[in-house]
């Protein structure tokens, strides 16, 4: 026979198994035991007795016990039998000692179901406590003793002194729909039919673990979810090669004509050295964004007065330039050039030799670059152009060269402040740099009209020329106090038109700076915007014409406008 140790509060707790077959004195000695530990714990309370805790009928265990007695049916071969307790009484084992009422709640206080809400409980008992048996369990095994739960005594009641709870579960335990005793299965997963005083409790709560010896329903396998691809470490990235710019070579001799027009460049053009591109007159090239023209051999563009050669963009995005390297030639007559210069420079030419007749350079994004090469402008005109920095035309000479600069308007081109339309520079001091300006129109805006940058000498002349507009006309710059063989004709000029200082006598008159230097300049024979000859405050304060520098010599001048000077 099996009874089932069931606790008050309709909460299995302790299962005796009675072996018939094996150790019959064993089995005597055990009931003896659990004789005396139910005398002990009649004749010595728990300490706490002094404070009895309520229970599901009032009274404490042992008069509820005894007033009304216990019924209680007991199926001897089945191991899920149940234990019946009458209303106001607490449930007993067949055979065994009153079980302490109440298990703690989740929160650690006793639930204690009241006696006339719950007149008759059902409870099933606890699965057995988890031994792995090497063999099934047979009646005739010792007794097995499988506490659940920990369990309170009630004040006055039996079973020893007041036992302190085992420590919390790990696992929340879910909040019950209403005050009510716990359900647990049989080892067989059935329970009998739920009656309408059954307590009603939440599908969710969950109970702590407790290993049975017995088969308990086998769990339903959880799936487990699939590992996440583990990414794999990045792999070094093999550094590509150069991709190589798509150019197209042209070698030997290469005619563009008027019947090909318009010639559509989408890649740039490289004229390698020996090789010659001739554009003959009337043809039309257009460039792609950011196409350039590389020229190591020679280039002409020979444009005619009526059929003039047009180098512009095939888009309204800027391409890029003509860049002359060294030892090249280029030649462009009556030719046009516009929508170049996205990288700030239109047309370059190092260590070559560039030449212009007639050339018209507008609305560009670039100015014109020269370094080290010989330069021939002629009746060329620079203007309505962007400049992100330099001058229009730019010139620089690191061993001397030459200038030919005749009959030219350059201005009107968006520059930077303080920059000059034409700046030509000598950088060297003992090479000589040969310059002939003549007949040149040249506007400034807020800087200078032309600038000459020396180190060492200069020869030629600066004639004809018209410096207008601007902060100044013609500025000589020089970090050598004395510039041996500095030969520098300059006459026959017109200086107007520049924007007075803020200096009270140059506002008073509307006098600008004609011309600065930082070396002794002779610029007798110019004009200087009035008769009465320039402004030096120390030696001719009468004069009422654009100012001139301490190092410069003005007297004679001009007492009226040269002829041979350009009009703006």
């Amino acid at each position: 026979m099996e009874p089932n140790d069931t606790q008050p509060g309709g909460q299995s707790g302790r299962t005796i198994t009675i072996q018939l077959t094996r150790d019959t004195l064993m089995l005597l000695a055990a009931l003896l035991f659990l004789g005396v530990a139910i005398l002990l714990a009649i004749f010595f309370p728990p300490a706490s007795s002094s404070n009895p805790t309520p229970t599901a009928s009032g009274p404490s265990l042992a008069s509820s016990t005894d007033a009304a007695g216990v019924r209680a049916t007991v199926a001897a071969a089945t191991p899920g039998a149940l234990v019946q307790a009458t209303a106001g009484g607490a449930s007993r084992p067949a055979g065994g000692a009153a079980t302490p009422a109440g298990y703690p709640a989740p929160n650690g206080v006793a639930e204690q179901p009241s006696a006339a809400a719950l007149p008759e409980q059902r409870l099933t008992t606890t699965p057995p406590t988890a031994q792995p048996p090497t063999t099934p369990a047979s009646p005739s095994e010792l007794p097995i003793f499988s506490p659940s739960r920990p369990t309170q005594p009630a004040a006055g009641g039996v079973g020893g002194p007041q036992q302190q709870p085992y420590p919390a579960p790990q696992t929340p335990i879910a909040t019950f729909a209403q005050p009510t005793s716990v359900r647990s299965s049989t080892t067989q997963q059935t329970s009998p039919a739920i009656s309408p005083t059954d307590p009603v409790f939440d599908e969710t709560e969950t109970d702590t673990p407790e290993p049975s010896a017995a088969a308990t329903a086998e769990p339903q396998p959880t799936r487990a979810p699939e590992p996440a691809a583990t990414p794999r470490p990045p792999q070094p990235t093999p550094t590509p090669a150069p991709t190589a710019v798509p150019v197209d070579v042209l070698r030997g001799t290469v005619r563009w004509t008027a019947a090909q027009s318009p010639i559509v460049l989408r890649r740039d053009q490289q004229v390698i050295a020996g090789a010659t591109l001739i554009i003959e007159p009337g043809a039309e090239v257009r460039l792609a964004p950011g196409v350039s023209i590389f020229v190591d051999g020679t280039v002409y563009a020979l444009g005619q007065p009526n059929r003039p050669v047009r180098i512009v963009g095939s888009e309204r995005q800027r391409w890029e330039g003509i860049f002359g390297r060294p030892g090249a030639n280029i030649t462009m007559e009556h030719t046009h050039i516009r929508g170049g210069g996205a990288g700030g420079t239109v047309l370059l030419s190092e260590g070559g030799n560039l030449t212009l007749h007639n050339a018209h350079i507008n609305d560009n994004g670039g100015h014109v670059q020269v370094n080290d090469s010989r330069l021939e402008l002629r009746d060329s005109e620079i203007a309505g152009n962007d400049m992100p920095y330099g001058s229009a035309l730019e010139a620089s000479y690191g061993s001397g060269g030459g200038v030919i600069l005749t009959n030219n308007r350059i201005g009107g081109n968006r520059m930077q402040p303080g920059t000059s339309p034409v700046r030509i520079s000598n950088q060297s001091t003992f090479d000589t740099l040969n310059l002939d300006l003549r007949g040149n129109l040249l506007v400034g805006s807020e800087g200078p009209d032309i600038v000459l940058s020396t180190n060492g000498p200069l020869l030629g002349g600066l004639t004809c020329n018209a410096f207008v507009g601007g902060t100044n006309g013609l500025s000589v710059r020089s970090e050598t106090p004395q510039v041996p063989g500095f030969a520098l004709n300059v006459r026959d000029n017109a200086t107007e038109k520049h924007t007075p200082p803020i200096i009270p006598e140059y506002l008073r008159y509307g006098i600008g700076r004609g011309a600065t230097s930082e070396i002794a300049l002779d610029m007798r024979s110019n004009w200087w915007g009035s008769a009465l000859g320039p402004y030096e405050p120390d030696r001719h304060a009468d004069g009422r014409g654009e100012a001139v520098g301490d190092n410069i010599e003005f007297a004679p001048w001009l007492t009226e406008r040269p002829t041979c000077a350009p009009i703006q």
